[in-house]
């Protein structure tokens, strides 16, 4: 996986190689300048934490409450388990992948002023139905989403994610419960969703659960997104909004600040 920029693209299908060789990749390791790093239990939430505004170069990332209570906001989370154990609040998001994006559990609100600003020193994702919400990108300027890598969508967990273009048009997919493994019972615990099909997409191999599904309304535009939110609803009988996201890929349009201002370009991908 890349982090910064790529010029190459694993796992994604051979009709994308075009426009992967603009991508720009975040994936949490750092902020969108591409030189601030990000640390475990890190507020990067304006509602939660406006003080420190973490994002706001390319895209702006928020959240919203959907249950009726409410998470403690979108919070970096640091998944190598080299790095957590064995003082984790969470073993299931131990997916060594680096920082990820959770919904913080109202249940651990103990926070930290670091030099990062303000950190949850507890980080653990939202379980509770009654609080669960969204993780919310808004792109300063439109773009083409190519993928999302969801983590630890098992159990009840489940999630929702909608595209809307620049004329208020949606693409939805619908990702079931058990589309991943559960990391303390097999050796993944995450899996990447092609946000450019309307295929039907495969659960990780060895989990239990369904085909990821697409539906769009006429006349949606992917090459004009500007904003994707990121629903952690759960599903199944006992729905649990827990989970995590991972390296979101995308590529601006043609002329935008990404390509003409900020020099992207010009840096090397590197593996994490």
């Amino acid at each position: 996986m890349w982090n910064r920029v790529s010029w190459t693209l694993a796992g994604l299908s051979s009709a994308l190689v075009a426009s992967a060789s603009h991508a720009v990749v975040l994936d949490f390791e750092f902020e969108d300048d591409f030189v601030t790093p990000l640390v475990n239990g890190q507020i990067i939430d304006p509602f939660f934490d406006a003080v420190d505004l973490e994002f706001g170069n390319l895209v702006s990332i928020s959240s919203r409450t959907i249950g009726s209570d409410g998470h403690l906001g979108v919070t970096v989370f640091d998944s190598d388990a080299a790095d957590q154990l064995p003082n984790t609040q969470d073993p299931d998001l131990l997916v060594n992948r680096g920082n990820i994006l959770i919904l913080q559990n109202d249940g651990s609100s103990a926070t930290s002023n670091g030099v990062n600003g303000l950190q949850y020193d507890f980080p653990n994702d939202e379980k509770d139905f009654n609080d669960r919400g969204a993780i919310v990108f808004d792109f300063l300027n439109p773009v083409e989403l190519l993928s999302i890598d969801m983590v630890d969508i098992n159990g009840s967990a489940g999630a929702t994610l909608t595209l809307t273009d620049a004329d208020n048009r949606t693409r939805t997919y619908t990702v079931p419960e058990q589309w991943t493994t559960d990391v303390t019972n097999d050796p993944v615990g995450w899996q990447t969703l092609d946000l450019t099909t309307l295929l039907p997409q495969a659960s990780e191999p060895n989990a239990a659960g369904g085909d990821a599904t697409a539906v769009e309304d006429a006349g949606f535009d992917p090459l004009q997104v500007v904003k994707l939110d990121v629903a952690m609803t759960g599903s199944g009988r006992h729905p649990s909004p827990s989970g995590a996201i991972d390296t979101l890929v995308f590529v601006p349009e043609p002329g935008s600040a990404v390509l003409a201002g900020l020099g992207l370009l010009t840096l090397a991908g590197r593996r994490r």
